[in-house]
């Protein structure tokens, strides 16, 4: 029987890692035949060129959608939008794929979805049935659930929305979130290990922060990161900052970014991207993190790692364990700041990681390999 031809399709670093286990399931499984389609800021020297850790997974590329991220200025997220469905248009014509595989809510993930669909090629949407107010994502997800045929959800409550949204009950999954399979894998990490491989050096007290654009502000976000900063001058701790994504305002978020990190050089650290076996071993390693990331209300709380959450990014998202939310104010983020340092400390380290309740990945990669979708 000839090989299922299965497009996978990643435009971002957070993406990525979430993709990541379930893309190897894929092309180690006999019968499947794996077509990674990278585009993004995988692509963009900008934003890390994060395609160098797809390489050195080992992981086979199909093909390479560049979007103007380094052009300057950057385009409109309408214009990368254009571009992307330009571009995955061509490669599925080239690849014709069975499947088409998506994750989230990007503006990316929707072009690789409109492609897909005008081509008669079916999509498998993930993490769908969210919500996140603070962002422009959050209708995008609604328009790629309707795009797509089939569904795999992070939650209950999420393919409970899917269903509600018209998607026939027998094609929408609760598989639990993709962040799991990563949890599975994860080997103990080591504080001395992290600081080797980043620069990053551990103090008393250790800050993770991911800040992206609220792309729904007028601002973009930007009062709120200034808020986070006037709060961390008077808060002692040391900090890694890991760069914003590629939405309209993160240039405007990375320069200050920089320009903080640039006065407190003996305290402050900035990565493009930490992948995410990196990032789970931060997880594990710093006391608290902050920010408006949907790795803080999924990833950190699922590892019992304090989090503050501010502003309105993430409004709407269920929350995978206990998160502190505040408003994107000095005084409100300093004292919230306060209390998940203060909560996050312990005796010893590494952080222990629960056991997964499933692997989602198996999960879908046997449903890829049974015949309920053809």
């Amino acid at each position: 029987m000839a090989e299922r031809r299965i497009a996978v399709f990643t435009g971002s670093r957070a993406e990525y890692g979430l993709l990541r286990h379930l893309i190897k399931a894929i092309d180690a499984e006999p019968g499947l035949a794996l077509q990674l389609i990278v585009s993004g800021s995988h692509l963009s020297q900008r934003h890390g060129s994060t395609v160098a850790e797809i390489e050195a997974d080992g992981t086979p590329i199909a093909a390479r959608v560049p979007l103007s991220l380094d052009a300057n200025p950057v385009p409109s997220m309408a214009t990368l939008t254009a571009e992307a469905l330009a571009g995955v248009g061509k490669a599925l014509e080239r690849l014709q794929p069975g499947l088409l595989i998506l994750l989230g809510d990007r503006y990316e993930a929707f072009a690789a979805a409109a492609a897909a669909h005008l081509q008669g090629i079916a999509v498998v949407h993930l993490h769908g049935g969210e919500t996140t107010e603070g962002a422009v994502d959050d209708r995008l997800r609604q328009a790629i659930t309707q795009l797509s045929s089939w569904h795999f959800t992070a939650a209950e409550p999420y393919r409970q929305r899917v269903i509600a949204m018209g998607q026939p009950p027998e094609r929408v999954f609760n598989v639990g979130p993709m962040v799991l399979d990563g949890l599975l894998a994860a080997p103990p990490a080591s504080r001395s290990a992290f600081e080797q491989s980043t620069g990053f050096r551990f103090a008393e007290r250790n800050l993770l922060i991911t800040y992206h654009p609220e792309t729904l502000l007028p601002d973009r976000g930007v009062a709120g990161f200034e808020a986070l900063l006037e709060a961390l001058e008077r808060i002692p701790c040391h900090v890694l900052f890991t760069h914003p994504n590629a939405d309209a305002g993160s240039e405007q978020l990375l320069q200050r970014l920089q320009a903080f990190v640039r006065r407190h050089p003996q305290r402050c650290w900035a990565l493009p991207s930490l992948g995410q076996q990196r990032y789970l071993a931060a997880l594990q390693l710093f006391e608290a993190m902050a920010g408006n990331s949907s790795s803080g209300v999924i990833e950190a709380p699922l590892l019992a790692m304090p989090v503050l959450n501010f502003g309105g990014r993430q409004a709407g998202r269920l929350r995978h364990g206990p998160v502190h939310d505040a408003p994107a104010e000095p005084e409100a983020i300093a004292r919230g700041l306060e209390q998940v340092l203060q909560a996050g400390q312990r005796q010893h380290w590494p952080r222990p990681c629960p056991p997964p309740a499933s692997a989602p990945a198996a999960a879908i990669t046997a449903w890829l390999s049974s015949e309920h979708w053809r």
